[in-house]
Order: structure tokens, then sequence, then C-alpha cells
């Protein structure tokens, strides 16, 4: 794997204005040393031997708090995935600076945060074909806009058909290349996104994550900069 080290916003932005074609899509993580793992298959969840059953109980409890009702399987993995569940999926997005976002939000000092970039030059799988339970492949799979968080994050998924595997490993034909982001760029990084209105509100769009935005500013005597 390809892989770059930066330590400012500009140098970020050079590297990815390279990949500008809409086949490449971005994924950050706030540890470099993460591997391309969906949340179902990591250790902590190494117990659970049908992955059915947390979907199915969540598709009963989040009924009710659901505008529009997901119409498939896929749809279901999609919103529970955006809401934190342990799925098979791992978020992508096409927006770059969605991606460094992540990889950067916890402005941790002592740990690089890092950017993948994916080049899907196949097509996304088909889901109407395709159950994403029973896959025998991993692959791209493009989400309908069912979820608010869905648009605001330009998602995109990669579903896993072996879990506990890096995504990376899994298959040869999607080149992918890595941007570590150095631990004491983070907070600089933050304030250069925040130009471009990239933060807490603008990624999730709703009110919790509007009063965890004005409290960082709070925290930080920043009140001044609150527009």
């Amino acid at each position: 794997m390809e892989t770059f080290t930066i330590d400012s916003f500009s140098k970020f932005h050079d590297i990815v204005s390279k990949f500008e074609d809409s086949n490449f899509c971005f994924r950050g993580q706030s540890d470099s040393n993460w591997k391309l793992i969906p949340k179902i298959g990591r250790k902590e969840y190494s117990k659970l031997k049908d992955e059915k059953l947390p979907i199915d109980s969540w598709k009963r409890y989040a009924t009710s708090h659901l505008n529009e009702k997901p119409i498939d399987d896929w749809d279901w993995l999609t919103v529970a995935q955006h809401y934190g569940l342990a799925t098979r999926l791992l978020d992508w997005t096409k927006n770059p600076l969605v991606a460094l976002f992540f990889s950067t939000i916890d402005f941790d000092t002592k740990r690089d945060g890092a950017v993948f970039i994916l080049n899907n030059k196949d097509e996304a799988i088909n889901t109407e074909k395709v159950n994403p339970f029973n896959i025998n492949f991993s692959g791209v799979y493009y989400p309908k806009g069912i979820a608010t968080r869905v648009i605001s994050q330009r998602s995109i998924f990669t579903v896993s058909h072996k879990p506990s595997l890096s995504f990376e490993d899994l298959q040869s034909k999607y080149e992918i290349k890595k941007i570590i982001i150095t631990g004491n760029a983070k907070s600089k990084i933050q304030k250069s996104l925040e130009l471009y209105n990239i933060n807490e509100y603008s990624i999730y769009q709703d009110l919790d994550n509007l009063s965890i935005y004005l409290n960082r500013f709070i925290r930080k005597d920043n009140l001044n900069k609150i527009k």
C-alpha cells in the first residue's frame, strides 16, 4: 500500500487533488494503526454467532424513530451503521474533507490519524441480486439517501464477506493508498476544516451534534467564533 505522511491541511490538499475522478472514495480513522475492519469483525464482537440478531432487534426498536422505513436489508444496514450499530459495512465518503475530519477529531497528539483512498474502478454491488448476509465476496456498495447522514457525509460503503479480516486483505482489485496525519497536526487541521464548514453539525445534521459542536467552542473559550 502506497503511504504518504503529512502534517498540514495544505499538504493533504496537495495529495488528494490528484484523486479528483469520481471513482475515488475516502475513509478517515483517528488511529493510523487501525486496520480496515468493520465493527462487527473486531475483537469485542467476536462472540457474536449470528450477525442478524442485533440487526433484527434494531429493526423492531428503530422503526418508530424513522421517517422513511427501509425497504431491504441493505437499507437497514445503512441506517444502523450510521447510528453506530456493529455491521459488516465500513464507511467511506466521496468528500475527502469529511474523511479528514474523522481522522483528526479526537485531537490526540500522541497518535497519528489516517485517511485511506480507495480507487473503485469496478461497478458497485447490485443490491437487487445480492443479500448482504449471504454475500461471498467483498466490494463497494452505494447506498440510497435514506438517512440525512448518508447525504451530508456523501456516504459510500465497502461490505466485507469476511468481516474479521481487513478489507485490503480480502480483495486485490481495489487500489488503496494511505495518508498518515501526524498527531501534532490534528488540532490545526480541525481549524482549517472549520473554515470549510466541516464540523460535527455539518457532518451529522442533528441537534445532539449541534450541541457537541458548540460545547467544543465553550471548552476552548472561543465563544467569539460561534456564528
